[in-house]
């Protein structure tokens, strides 16, 4: 595993953050998990274009960051509501 990689999942914290602040504009929450695939597609695709990394990689990084930041979110908000 690339240093590009572990940079890649650790945004999973960062993604589920910026759902968070994407609430105030995004008004369903059926649109939450698409808006954190679509952030974790767009951050390791813009680290790997950056660091030269390999594309298909961070695709598919990009797609277990999103899905991993939507279950947090998910998560968390059955804690809460508990």
């Amino acid at each position: 595993m690339e240093l590009v990689d572990v940079i890649g999942l650790a945004g999973v914290p960062l993604i589920a953050a910026l759902v968070q602040v994407a609430k105030a504009w995004v008004g369903e929450e059926r649109y939450y998990p698409l808006l954190a695939l679509a952030m974790g597609l767009g951050l390791n695709v813009g680290i790997a274009l950056a660091r030269d990394g390999d594309l298909p990689t961070a695709v598919l990084l990009g797609l277990v960051a999103g899905l991993a930041a939507s279950g947090l979110y998910s998560q968390g908000k059955t804690l809460a509501s508990r």
